[in-house]
């Protein structure tokens, strides 16, 4: 039985990885809510349910020391502002740098070196179709995730001659509790009801999938997107809708 860490784990894909893979395997959840950790505690082979501030980089380290891992799920994320980057207040910078970046590589440093003591594992990155296209309003966010994408790909590089997989899950559109910081109550009207979103159990399943693979099969990157939602292209702005300045 292996021993997942899931971080991001008390909503959203995180709390529908948890559920699934906690069927066949030893889990440890990392969150912030306490009322949601408390309920995850509840599962049947949820083994640790862990209140950790992951903008806290000692604290991050602390997460893998005296914890045997298997496999490291870097799932939580952070948007607390879809504000222009113009307008971005600095500490929302601050927090997905923090949270969607540093964070993911102090843990998975920390993982690593028991994997490699090990000579196995799996390091898994849930990344964002933001991370591979533009989105505006989007910006930090978007590089926090490309930056991880490319991460994750030098990564596998590295660790080529190690039996250590390495997957980057990327998805698009996904009904969560993301957006509700950066947007507020209305994030649900804007986001999914005029929309089909791919639902945390869908994110969960293609995860569940490149864990579950043979040994000697390395399932480098998912994309997988709501089939109403295309990713790349264009959009050309009218005159009539482009921002005049006195």
């Amino acid at each position: 039985m292996r021993r997942i860490l899931v971080t991001g784990a008390t909503s959203g894909i995180g709390r529908a990885l948890v559920e699934k893979l906690a069927q066949t395997d030893e889990v440890i959840c990392i969150g912030r809510n306490a009322d949601a950790l408390k309920a995850l505690s509840q599962i049947p082979n949820v083994v640790e349910a862990v209140s950790c501030d992951l903008s806290d980089s000692v604290a991050c380290r602390n997460l893998t020391e005296g914890r045997d891992i298997d496999v490291l799920v870097n799932n939580a994320g952070a948007l607390p502002s879809s504000s222009g980057f113009a307008d971005l207040p600095p500490e929302a910078i601050n927090t997905m740098i923090d949270v969607n970046f540093r964070a993911v590589m102090h843990l998975t440093q920390g993982a690593l070196r028991q994997m490699q003591k090990k000579g196995r594992g799996h390091i898994v990155f849930v990344g964002s179709s933001a991370g591979l296209f533009p989105h505006p309003g989007a910006t930090v966010y978007g590089a926090t995730k490309a930056a991880t994408s490319l991460f994750a790909d030098a990564l596998r590089a590295e660790l080529a001659e190690w039996r250590i997989r390495v997957t980057e899950v990327a998805p698009g559109r996904t009904r969560s509790d993301l957006y509700r910081e950066a947007i507020g109550a209305g994030a649900s009207g804007q986001l999914y009801d005029e929309y089909e979103p791919l639902e945390p159990s869908d994110v969960a399943d293609a995860i569940a999938y490149a864990l579950n693979v043979p040994d000697h099969v390395d399932v480098s990157r998912i994309e997988i997107m709501p089939i109403g939602q295309v990713a790349g292209g264009g959009r050309t702005i009218k005159k009539s809708e482009m921002k005049q300045t006195s």
